[in-house]
Parts: C-alpha cells; structure tokens; sequence
C-alpha cells in the first residue's frame, strides 16, 4: 500500500478541488493510504470518503488557505502585508518570508502531491509546490498542472525551475502536457497526462434531483462557468444573438455568478435578447440545468482540461467550444461535439449552422449518449505518476 499525501489549498468552489474531490472518491483504499493536507480545512468538497484522513497546516502558509477578507485583526494584517510583498517584490519573495516560520511536516511519504500549481509571478496565490518542496519529506514528488501553462502566466523562469524539482508534473489533459512541453521543452521527459477522474453514477444522481424543465420553445444552450473574462461568457450570449438574427433562435441558460455578472446583464440588454438569455446564478446542483439542455456551449478563452465537458458527456449533452488545449482529445477525438476556433465570430458561426441543422445535432446526441465513460485510464494514470513506473 502506498502511503500518499496530497496537499492543497482548500476545499471551496472550483475546478481543481471537484477534481480533487472526484480523485479522492475514486482512489482505491487498498492500494493508498490518504492524508489530504489543506491549507484551510473549508468548503463543500470536503465531502470526502471516511478512508481520507483530512488535516490542516499549521504556520503561515495557512494564510493562502483564504482570501483577505475571510481574515481579521491582525491575522488580516500579515496576510495583507504578504499580499503586498508579493505584488512589489513577487510570490516568491513573500514565500521565503513564511518559510522561516513554517514548520516541516511530520513523517514521511512515498510519495507527496502539490494538487495546485502556481500562477501569476506578483500575485499572493497558490504555495502549494513551494510548501510541498520545501517543507514534507516523501520519496516522490508529484505536481498537478492545472492550467494552459503560457496563457495563464505560470510560464517564468522561477516558476520553471520550481516545476523542475518535482519528479513529476502530472498535466490533467494531454493538451495541457502539450501545451506544457511546448513552453519548456527541457521537461518533456518529466511531464505526464494524468486526465481528472468524475464521479459519474453521482452526477446522474444528481441531475435527476429536482428536474428541470425549460418552456421556451428551440433549442436550449447551458453554459456554466464562473463569470470571469477568461471565460468569456459574452462570447456565449452573442452567439445566441447572431442565432436569433438568423431566425434559428436558441435559448441560453447560464449558470454561474462572478465579478461580470452587471457586465453581462447589461450586455444582454444592449443585444435585445432579454428573452433568450436566462441567468440562473451560482447553483450547488448545477446538474438538473445541463440535463435538460440540448447542447453544453463553452465559449472561453483559455482554460486547462473543464470538467463541465465531461460532465455534460455523462448526461448525453453533445459539447459546442471554442478551440482551447483540451477540445482536441476531449470533443473532437471523442465525437462528442463539435470546436470552432477561438474567436466570437466563429463561434457566432458555429452555433447558428447547428441550430439550423437539427438532423446534424440529433445524430451527435445520440451518439454522445451511447459512448460509456468511466475512470480506468485517468487511474492508471496517477498510478504510474505517483510511483514513478
């Protein structure tokens, strides 16, 4: 049995801990041994299985376990003081500032896992790797990438050399590894796939729960994403602008909020299509939702491997994206949809000639929810990642 800690920041909201989440649901308690260390032990995927032994650091580095104001006093005045040397001076300058108080970890591991990767140079984020290297003694050391590695602004020399010292990256998708290679080359031997597992008999679950059901008449779109301009929802709403001029109108329903929700809102207004934009707003069961759609839309500008696709493949949804480093493998080698290139124009496009060809959008349904999905490879994946085979 392999003996493994995973560590990271939380367990709130988000794409890296559903991924979390999922792997730790999955992983076989007779082959791993968990201790899932956080950095603020908070959030609704801390739902985890009995056999997930969950602990929380102790020292500074529990500062990047939350954002400002979930702090006070003077707690919120070393936090705002680390934030600030990271925007002047960099992350990594208010790293070695923590690390003078940080204690090591007790014990050791066969093998540790930073499960998030840092980001932007000047911005108090991430921590993980460098807790990680620094701070737990493990045979092996494994970090997750999450991210399209040069468009995020993870790719600077310091943060290169820091991948470096892993034993292994673990990309999520083999478009992120790609992607990843691409930018730094001089790693390609150390850097893997390893895609995000799903729990797919809960996500069917889940969507039965509470159905819903759309009464506007055409076609239905569902988006869910945070509302944040990497993931350009408004490409999303023109899309079912240029739909509606075309006289193929599709309804888009948008689950999610975020710090562009008053952009979009008024978007929405100036495009004229009040009625065929529903914003459904931040849903803890966003499954009933995909479910009743017609097609999943995906309109951003970068992101990693989304775990929405896959979850709209399990409930028979076809995938209509814009082209990011995933889409490849997971829509179009999969034939669970279709990818037009990165720009509002295509897509604009793209969404009108499916809307327009029902034939082409039955047959594609059907197909998607005939092909069986579970988590075999991503399994053997993380198997061979963690014990180095």
């Amino acid at each position: 049995m392999k003996e493994l800690l995973i560590v990271n920041d939380n367990m709130k909201v988000g794409g890296v801990q559903k991924s979390l989440q999922n792997l730790l649901w999955s992983l076989d308690p007779a082959e791993y041994k968990v201790t899932l260390l956080l950095f603020n032990k908070v959030g609704p995927y801390l739902d985890l299985p009995e056999h997930v032994r969950v602990t929380e650091v102790t020292g500074p580095f529990r500062y990047f376990g939350k954002s400002q104001n979930e702090f006070s006093g003077l707690a919120a005045l070393k936090r705002g003081f680390l934030a600030t040397v990271s925007r002047l001076f960099g992350r990594s300058a208010a790293v070695r500032l923590m690390l003078m108080r940080q204690p090591w970890l007790e014990g050791r591991y066969d093998c540790a896992v930073a499960f998030l990767n840092n980001g932007l140079k000047k911005v108090f984020y991430g921590g993980v790797q460098d807790y990680v290297l620094h701070r737990v003694q493990a045979d092996r050391k494994v970090v997750f990438l999450h991210s399209d590695y040069e468009r995020s602004g993870s790719h600077y020399p310091e943060n290169d050399r820091m991948m470096a010292r892993f034993d292994t990256i673990a990309a999520c998708s083999e478009g992120c590894r790609r992607a990843f290679v691409a930018a730094v080359p001089e790693q390609a031997g150390h850097c893997v796939a390893v895609r995000n597992c799903h729990r797919y008999d809960e996500i069917r679950r889940l969507a039965e729960c509470e159905p819903v059901v759309y009464d506007q008449p055409g076609l239905h779109a569902v988006t869910v994403a945070r509302m944040t301009p990497r993931k350009r929802v408004d490409r999303a709403i023109r899309a079912v602008a240029a739909a509606k001029e075309a006289g193929t109108p599709v309804t888009l329903h948008v689950v999610g909020n975020g710090p562009q929700w008053d952009t979009l809102q008024a978007l929405v207004q100036e495009l004229g299509v009040t009625r065929s934009v529903v914003f459904h707003g931040e849903q803890e069961n966003p499954y009933p939702y995909i479910k009743a759609a017609d097609f999943l839309l995906l309109s951003s500008y970068h992101e990693a491997a989304p775990m929405v696709i896959e979850e709209a493949r399990c409930l028979g949804l076809p995938v209509v994206s814009t082209e990011i480093i995933s889409t490849k493998e997971m829509v179009t080698e999969a034939q669970a949809g279709w990818v037009c290139e990165n720009s509002t124009q295509a897509l604009c496009d793209l969404v009108c000639r499916i809307a327009a060809d029902p034939e082409e959008l039955a047959t594609t349904t059907k197909r998607v929810g005939e092909t069986p999905l579970d988590n075999r490879e991503a399994l053997a994946q993380f198997a061979l990642a963690v014990q180095g085979a």
